[in-house]
């Protein structure tokens, strides 16, 4: 990703330098895109998370989609961040933001073997 942010740069430096206000203020849209936060999907079906290990950026959320003909109930915990999904149901989603840096625990409060972790860079 940082080369891509460096040619976003480089653009916008030649834009401006060519006076293309418009350009500039188009390639600046696009680069906030680039850092723009992501939701990522993990699913849970068979009475499993769909992987054992997630890395995501700072600051993206995942969402937790039930799958499953029965309920979960999702906890997460780690550096100083608790969350609970309650009961979820089938075909039910639940999304979390992880906003700090560090590994999170993520476990199903009905199902003790249902286990991930989420790295967060």
């Amino acid at each position: 990703m940082s080369g891509r942010i460096v040619r976003i740069a480089d653009a916008v430096a030649k834009a401006y330098a060519a006076g293309a206000v418009a350009g500039v203020v188009g390639l600046m849209a696009l680069a906030g895109a680039a850092w723009a936060a992501s939701t990522i999907t993990v699913d849970q079906k068979n009475l499993k998370f769909s992987v054992k290990e997630l890395r995501i950026a700072k600051g993206d959320s995942v969402e937790f989609t039930n799958s499953d003909d029965t309920q979960h109930n999702i906890t997460i915990t780690g550096q100083g961040f608790t969350a609970n999904s309650g009961l979820q149901r089938p075909g039910q989603p639940f999304r979390a933001p992880f906003v700090k840096a560090g590994a999170y625990k993520v476990s199903c409060g009905i199902h003790p073997n249902m286990r991930m972790t989420v790295i967060v860079e």
